[in-house]
């Protein structure tokens, strides 16, 4: 019997993955989405955190900086959430207590326009519904599948023949309502206006709007001292801190609202993010992006604050995550991306930096 080494270990994970290991590592993002598609196949409905033990620990013993690899599965889980591979949902468990669930999005695919083809959800044990000339032809680039298009090929009778579902480029977006900077602050103000007093918040965290846009891991800080209206982060007992829209005095929580707001199909994070770029275009000082060359005359864009989900989709659909010094995280983009940057100046507000 002959004992593998941890290369031929991590090549034969790659191929089980129905990956090219000559092109693709285990430790790629391409591999661990992969990955996670697969674990999701079988236990789903489940939280992120049974998601990423599971991985994690079918990779034990192949990495050796099992950190690094904890960072790499959470990254990538939430890029592929953004993406729209898994649905999560908040739900009550049998204590009472909020939790997110997440579940594994119907197979689909998404006909972008400017003929590429994004495939999104996941098959039950990983079980897939292509054909294996159309398995061929997949790329993989991160947590993206494109399926590359033959000349003439009604490549939408192809797929719905196969049982994928086809979701409409703006369904797919998920985008919400065009709003004015005022009347997005509004929404929440409002609500705030009538919120019952709140009392102390324990560790309570705010998005302090005067620190500079381009450091966002910096603008976070304690209440201590700060009077105004903030996007905030409140601990709870079990799971994430929850997001929310606090009003402090002197330092002291005075009301709030959580977010996401009742009834909204966005994402807490994705509700908070955006009412944080309204609050700073308001203030005069807008986020900002930056956009430069790339290799094979590509161009990069990049990002100093996250993005809500939907702008996210805009940006798969037109380029590919990508890294890139002195930023929060960068884009490579194709030819063709200019709805994508109309979005970011007139949707989200940004500031393009010359």
């Amino acid at each position: 019997m002959k004992i593998a080494t941890v290369a031929e270990a991590q090549a034969m994970a790659v191929r089980r993955l129905g990956l090219d290991e000559r092109a693709i590592d285990l430790t790629s993002v391409e591999a661990l989405a992969a990955s996670l598609r697969r674990a999701a196949g079988f236990l789903c409905p489940c939280g992120p955190s049974t998601l990423r033990r599971a991985v994690a620990r079918a990779l034990d013993g192949l990495f050796l900086d099992n950190e690094q690899l904890r960072i790499s599965i959470e990254s990538t889980l939430d890029a592929m959430i953004g993406f729209g591979d898994l649905i999560e949902q908040r739900e009550l468990n049998a204590d009472g207590r909020a939790a997110n669930l997440l579940y594994p999005a119907y197979p689909s695919f998404v006909l972008t326009g400017d003929g590429t083809v994004m495939l999104v959800g996941i098959s039950p044990e990983h079980t897939s519904p292509l054909t294996e000339d159309l398995e061929h032809r997949v790329e993989y680039a991160n947590h993206l599948r494109r399926l590359r298009l033959e000349p003439a090929e009604d490549i939408r009778s192809a797929l719905k023949a196969l049982g994928l579902f086809e979701l409409t480029f703006e369904t797919w977006l998920k985008m919400p309502p065009q709003l004015t900077i005022e009347r997005t602050i509004a929404r929440f103000d409002d609500l705030l206006d009538v919120a019952a007093p709140s009392g102390d918040i324990p560790e309570l965290t705010v998005m302090e709007s005067t620190r500079p846009v381009r450091y966002y891991r910096g603008r976070w800080t304690g209440a201590d001292g700060l009077t105004g209206r903030y996007v905030g982060r409140r601990p709870q007992a079990y799971g994430a801190d929850l997001w929310c829209y606090v009003e402090v005095r002197s330092g002291v929580p005075v009301r709030f609202v959580d977010i996401p707001l009742r009834a909204s199909r966005l994402r807490g994070c994705d509700e908070a993010w955006h009412l944080q770029m309204a609050i700073d275009a308001r203030r005069g000082v807008p986020q900002e992006f930056r956009v430069r060359n790339g290799p094979a005359q590509s161009r990069i864009i990049e990002f100093f604050s996250p993005l809500p989900m939907w702008a996210q989709r805009a940006l798969d659909a037109a380029g590919e995550p990508t890294s890139s010094g002195g930023c929060l995280f960068a884009y490579r983009m194709r030819q063709g991306f200019a709805r994508q940057l109309e979005m970011l100046e007139k949707a989200l507000w940004l500031s393009r930096l010359a």
